[in-house]
Parts: structure tokens; sequence; C-alpha cells
């Protein structure tokens, strides 16, 4: 199907005018009918409320619909909510502002009050306009004779002679009946108010003339009453504004909505309607008739449990929404609602609603299939012009890839898009804004949102279309103002290398920057502005791409540094002056390779030429040792040739020695030895070749004294390899230390920064000799604290008992205070005896 569609390779100039001019008229379509839509399926109220029509309501009567019962409740809460304020601000439907209020019955209006309490009464008049006006209150310091001068000496008592809540009632409804309120005065016991107090600042007086200290006795009293006023006051005003607004709105010729609503109270009818007619009399009525007559209507008498409708409110809800005032309405209430759909003449949300009811419910459908059958249609046409765009043939036989507009850089033609477009939507947002003939008309608002689509398209098409050719012939780079300006800040920032001076390469750029950002500004104005703003991108993207460079060559010398020799740095990615810093890296890269190269090739001889030299001193060393252990065989009485044959022995055995500590060092420090790493109880193990070195140190004087501070302790580590360690430490400790001085040595765990915990072993000693030498160089090679070498040693078990450490994964470190020379050897453990004894010492 589809070779059949583009079974020609070229279009002709003529096909794609006409397929354009269908593809901007497909999406003026849509977006005029997207309008209609949006503005024909949702409005906003009189009152600033927003409501949707819903698409559950095709087919339906306006009257039946979701969106009229949606109106319906929220008229339901109003109208309720006015008549409860025409309870508190009305008598026979009249608004009377001497209407008297209990301030604290109308506080516990939603409670049981109990039977006598204190309150102030005022007309409701005084308590709106209190509130209004502020309250004002004074802070007095007051003594004890000043606090009990300012309150009467007794305290006024409200008793309601009925006061129950059969039928619905409450205190507050209690409270305005005639005649059922009772004062009496009560002395109470006197209590100290001396001190600071707030005093309110009184306004107004009570029905009974009397201030707020005239009807309590003390502070308590004095502080419950006040916050009951004001309370009630500030209530008061913030409802009167409510009545006033509703009372307005729902008066008979400015809304379509009616209600008529009978309270019963100590048989006494109040009536509070918005029908006019009604308000003088209903002699010979028969309400829900009426109402009835209307269109749709609600009636609901909670005292006889009757309820009758013809909406979608149902009693449940009516109940809900009056439950809300229960302080206004008792049982012995009526409730008449309904909704003249006939008349419908007022200008309110029913009628509103009405109107975009009409004028979008039935097109429903409609609208939405033409809407989804013009936007696949565009899209089908801009697909096929993109697969053919770069293939028009024109009347002269010639069929073009780049056109003469597409010689324009590509960012000017995208600018010139968004120009004409930001036109046409300030040319739309005025026309709403400024034409009412356009603001509130659904369909010449959509038109015009349908013309100025015509003409965005064909301001967006023009760049489309130039893209997609400059793409396909590999020109949309080429013809871009970006690259032309990369290129020229290539080549102006490529001459501001390292090698210039300082001045050239920050402050000049820098001040010239300024001057050209001002030029443009000053001379473009906005134009200016957006190419200084493209300018200084472009300028940000060249500094990033410096810093990047930075941190490229920052992780080249960070992985150098951590030894990796074969670091280099792509100098193709790096931009101006970091090049010559790149291969400048690169150079040092590689010296360091050669010289960590030649080091390693320069200890490996070192190593072999030990090893080989060792071996072969070994051999004829060994006929030494074995014709001196014969010539020691021999019944020799000359006593000088019995000492000859003793040193012979002694060098022999000593040389043996320095060749096997040779031998074991090479291995060490070429890495040639094999671990049999294991967990074993270090306490144990030092102990053990404490009392191998017993007759040693006795030997040469020396006591030694071990304290282990646990007496397990656990590590892992070669066994062979530590009592190496251990067996060069106590043999240094014997060559080397004070005769007649007692050898120290501990065994604790301590903690670690991590949060772990290590045995830490420490030998201390005197030594025999000045240490005049830095502790870090008795660890090294063929180095003796014995400066005249007149001991014996090779100066290798030090090192070697270094390096053992450390291959093991232990710490090695040795201390020197004068001539108090101390080694700590430590290893990590997570194992140890929980006994902590204070000392455990072994003496020798």
């Amino acid at each position: 199907m589809f070779d059949k569609i583009f079974r020609h390779k070229t279009m002709s100039w003529i096909s794609r005018y006409v397929l354009r001019v269908f593809q901007h008229i497909c999406l003026a379509v849509v977006v005029a009918l997207i309008f209609y839509i949006y503005k024909g399926s949702s409005f906003t109220g009189t009152d600033g409320v927003d409501y949707n029509l819903q698409k559950d309501d095709v087919g339906k009567e306006y009257a039946d619909s979701e969106l009229f019962n949606t109106i319906l409740f929220d008229n339901l809460k109003n109208a309720v909510e006015l008549a409860a304020y025409q309870t508190l601000f009305e008598t026979d439907g009249v608004y009377n502002g001497e209407k008297n209020i209990d301030v604290t019955a109308f506080i516990n209006r939603n409670t049981v009050l109990q039977s006598d309490y204190i309150t102030a009464v005022y007309p409701v008049s005084n308590l709106i306009k209190w509130s209004q006006n502020g309250f004002e209150y004074d802070d007095v310091n007051y003594s004890t004779r000043e606090s009990k001068d300012f309150f009467v000496a007794t305290t006024v008592y409200t008793h309601l002679l009925k006061n129950n809540a059969e039928g619905g009632m409450n205190a507050f409804l209690n409270s305005q009946l005639a005649n059922n309120v009772v004062r009496t005065n009560v002395k109470e016991n006197v209590k100290d108010g001396a001190g600071s107090h707030t005093v309110l600042i009184p306004r107004y007086k009570t029905v009974n003339g009397e201030n707020i200290e005239e009807i309590v006795s003390d502070w308590d009293e004095y502080n419950e009453l006040c916050a009951n006023i004001t309370e009630t006051a500030s209530t008061m005003a913030a409802a009167y504004e409510r009545y006033d607004d509703y009372k307005d709105k729902y008066s008979f010729y400015k809304s379509n909505f009616r209600y008529y609503i009978t309270r019963t109270i100590n048989a006494r009818t109040e009536v509070f309607t918005n029908v006019d007619s009604l308000k003088s009399g209903t002699n010979g009525l028969n309400m829900k008739d009426v109402f009835k007559s209307y269109g749709r209507y609600i009636y609901f008498c909670p005292y006889d449990i009757e309820y009758s409708t013809n909406t979608q409110i149902s009693e449940d809800t009516l109940r809900q929404i009056i439950g809300n005032y229960q302080y206004a309405f008792p049982d012995q209430m009526k409730f008449y609602f309904a909704v003249d759909i006939n008349k419908t003449a007022n200008t309110d949300n029913f009628k509103i609603g009405k109107d975009a009811f009409n004028r979008y419910m039935p097109y429903y459908r409609q609208l939405y299939m033409i809407m989804v059958f013009f936007a696949i249609a565009y899209l089908i046409v801009l697909v096929h012009l993109s697969i053919y765009e770069g293939r028009i043939e024109y009347p002269d036989g010639t069929v073009g890839g780049i056109e003469r507009i597409d010689v324009i850089p590509i960012e000017a033609v995208l600018l010139f898009s968004v120009v004409v477009l930001g036109i046409l939507f300030g040319l739309f947002e005025f026309s709403v804004n400024n034409y009412e003939i356009v603001k509130h008309n659904t369909l010449n608002m959509s038109l015009l949102a349908g013309g100025i689509s015509f003409v965005g398209d064909n301001a967006i098409c023009y760049a489309v279309s130039s893209i997609i050719r400059r793409a396909k012939a590999g020109w949309l780079y080429k013809t871009s103002l970006f690259r032309y300006c990369l290129e020229l800040i290539h080549k102006l920032f490529e001459k501001m290398t390292l090698r210039q001076n300082l001045f050239v390469r920050t402050v000049l750029p820098y001040i010239l920057s300024a001057f050209l950002n001002l030029y443009l500004i000053l001379r473009w104005r906005m134009v200016g502005v957006v190419i200084v703003a493209v300018l200084d991108v472009a300028v940000a993207i060249y500094i990033i791409n410096l810093n990047n460079d930075k941190f490229i060559i920052l992780d080249a010398l960070k992985r150098i540094g951590k030894g990796e020799l074969d670091v280099k740095v792509d100098v193709n990615k790096l931009h101006s002056g970091n090049v010559y810093l790149g291969e400048e890296l690169n150079k040092i890269s590689v010296s360091v390779e050669e010289a960590v190269n030649r080091s390693m090739r320069d200890e490996k001889l070192k190593a072999d030429l030990i090893t080989n030299v060792s071996h072969d001193i070994k051999t004829p060393l060994t006929s030494i040792i074995n014709y001196v252990d014969l010539l020691k065989r021999e019944n020799i009485d000359d006593p000088k040739v019995s000492e000859y044959i003793r040193i012979l022995d002694n060098k022999s055995q000593r040389l043996r020695q320095l060749t096997d500590d040779l031998v074991e060092a090479s291995k060490i420090s070429s890495g040639n030895i094999t671990l049999n790493i294991q967990e074993l109880n270090f306490a144990e193990f030092v102990n053990q070749i404490l009392g191998e070195f017993y007759e040693k140190f006795e030997s040469f004087g020396l006591v030694p004294i071990l304290k282990c501070e646990k007496y397990d302790v656990f590590i892992r580590a070669d066994a062979r390899q530590l009592y190496r360690v251990i067996e060069n430490l106590l043999n240094n400790v014997c060559k080397y230390a004070l005769p007649n001085t007692r050898v120290y040595m501990d065994l604790v765990v301590v903690k670690t920064e991590n949060s772990g915990s290590k045995a830490l072993f420490s030998v201390k000693n005197i030594s025999k000799n000045e240490l005049n030498i830095n502790a870090d160089e008795l660890t090294e090679r063929f180095i003796r604290g014995d400066i005249s070498r007149s001991t014996e040693g090779s100066g290798l078990g030090l090192s070697i008992a270094k390096s053992l450490t450390t291959a093991m994964g232990g710490e090695f470190e040795i201390i020197l205070d004068g001539d108090l020379f101390k080694v700590n050897v430590a290893f990590e453990t997570g194992k140890f005896s929980n006994g902590n004894p204070s000392s455990e010492k072994v003496q020798i």
C-alpha cells in the first residue's frame, strides 16, 4: 500500500502548495473546535465557581443533567445558609438590628448549656459594629483593693426557665424565647485579683445597661465572658456580610432559585422566603403544588419525616446541608425549594448553565469526531509532505533539493517563526481582553483562534520544511549561525593560549565582551538582548568546556598520583591552552613511567645480584663450615689453634646467617614469598616465643616483663612469618639492649578510627648505645643502631620484620625517645576474650 502511495519519487510544486493549504485548514479547524469545546463545556458562575459539562449528560434534558443538579446543590447550600442568617438578623422577614443575642448561648449553640450560666445580651447590630470597628484592650496593674472595686460584689447568673432539647431545640433557641430568662445575683468567694490584667474597653452596654465588669465578680469569669463576646461579635460580622450578599443574590428578580422556609417555636411560626408574593401570606395555597409548578422542586419536613423531590438531590444530602445550621433549625421546620426552569430569565448560574448546555451538549459527539478526523488528516499530510520535502519538481523541470531560502541561517528562520507566533498570540490576547464580542462569544473566539492558527501554522511549516531539506542535504549545521559563531570564537580563543600574556587571555576578552553586549542592547533593544543571550550562552559553553578540560587533567593527575603510570590525556578533546597542558602532562606521564620502569629494573637487578651472590657464597661457605666442624672433632692440644677454630666457627656461622638474611630480604622485596594466613592466638604465640628466649635473655642479663591485657587475642597471620618477626625483634633486643635492665612487652587491644579493633604488641628496652639516628632509617637494609658495627648482626632484622608485617596486613612502627627504643606491631582483631585482668605479668 505504501509503495502505491509513494510510488513517485518527486512531487509537483502545485501539489505541495495545495496540500500545505489543506494542512493549515486542518489545524485551524482542530484549534477552533478545541476552543469551542473548551469554552462550551465549561463556564464560570456569577459567584466565581467553575462548572463543567459532563459527557454522561448527552441526550438528557438540561433539568435532568448532572450540571443542573450540581448548580442546584450549590444553591441549596447557599439558601440554607441564608435562611440561618435570617433567623439571626430578621423579624417577620425584615432586618432587625435590635434583635437580642445571648453571647454565651450562641457560643455553645452546638453543645448542651448548663441551666445557670454567665452571659451578656447585646443587640445584634451593636455586636456587628463592635467587630467592624475593632476591639480595644488596655493592660492595667491592679492591687487587691483596686481589683475588688473593679467588679461588683455578686455574679449575675442567667437561668433558662425552659432549656430542653426536645423537638430539635437547643440552648441558643431557648435563649431567644420571650419571657424565658431569669437573672439572679450570686455572691462568690472573694479571690485575690492583684496583678496585671487585660481589660476589654466596652464600646456598648448590654440590653440591661451593664458593662462586663458589672456582671461578673472575678477575673476568670471576666476573661471567659470577654472571649465569648469577641467571638460572637466576629462571627456575627462575618455572617452579616454573607447575609447581605446572599440576600441580594437570591432576590426574586435576580435568581431563578426559589425557597420558602417556615420555623415554628412555641406555636409561633416564622417565614423565610425570597418569593415576594408569599411574604404577605399563603392562605388557600398548597405550597407543595406552588413549588412543583416551577418545574424542579424539593420539599422536606423533618418533623413529619416527609421528603419529596423530582431532582437528583437525596434526603441525606439535604439533611447534611441543614445539619450544619442545627442551631437555627429545630424539628418544627418545613423547607420548600424550587428552580423556575420555565422562566430562567434571570442571569444566574441556572441561566448561564442552560445556555452552555444547549450550545454544546447536542453536538458533543459530532464535535469530537470532526476534531479527531481533521487532526489525523493534519498528521497524514504533515508526514507526507515531510517525506517529499527536498524532492519538489518545479515548472522549469528542475527537482529542488536546497531552495533559495535555505541559505538563510536556520536560527534566523526559527527566530522569524517565533516572532510571528508571538505577534499572533499577542493579537489573540488583545482581542480577548479588549473586545466583548470575542470575550463573551464562544463562536467568535473559536473562529479567531482558528484563523490565527492558520497563519501560525504557515510560519511553523516554513521553518520545519527548511530544517527537513537542510537535514536531508547535510546542510543543517553548515548553514547554522551557531557554526559560524563557534568557528569564530574557536579561532579567537585559539590565539589566547598559555604562551600569551595574562592580560590578553583574560582581561581583554572580558572588556570586549562587555562593550559588545552594551552596544547590542543599546543598538537593537530586545533584539540585541536576544543576540547577547545567544552569545553569552556560547561563551558559557566554551567556559564549561574549559572547566571540563581542567577536570579531565585533574583526574589524570590524581590517577598518576595513585600509581597509574600509563595515564594519557586525549588532547583532541581539550580546548585552547588546555591542549598544551594535556601534551605536557602526557610527557610527564611518559617520563614517570620510564623512570619507574627503570627503577624497577634496577631493583630487580639488585635483588637478582644479591640472590646470585648469596647462592655463590653458600657453596664454599658450606664447605668451610663442614671442615671447621671436622677440625672441632679433632683432639687439638694447642690452645691457640683451638681459639682460631672457635673464631672460624663463629664467623662462618655469622656469614651463613647474613646470606640467609640477604636471600630472605630479596624474596620479600621481590614479592616472591608465600603466606599461609590463618587465625591464631596472638597472646599464646607471644608467650610461647618468649619461653624459647629464656636462656638467651638470661645470658645477656636482661629481665623480660610481659603484660597481656586480655587472655585470648585472635589475629589472622602466617604463623611461620609472624614467628620470624617476633624472633627478629627479640634478637634485636638481646643485641642492643643495656645489660642488667628490664625489657617491657605489652599486648593490648585498642580501638581504631573506623570503630574496629586491633591487637598491638609493643617491645620497649633501653639501648646500650647512643641512638643518634632517625627511627625510619632503622628499618632500612644494612642499617644498625651500633654505628661502630662492633656487635653481631647484618642490619636486616628490623627491615625483614617490617616487610613481613606489612605483607601480612599488619602495621610496624619504631619509636625512639632518647635511649628508649620501642617497636609496635599491630594486627586487626575482631575476636578476643571478654575477660579484662588488670595485668598479666610473665617475668623470667
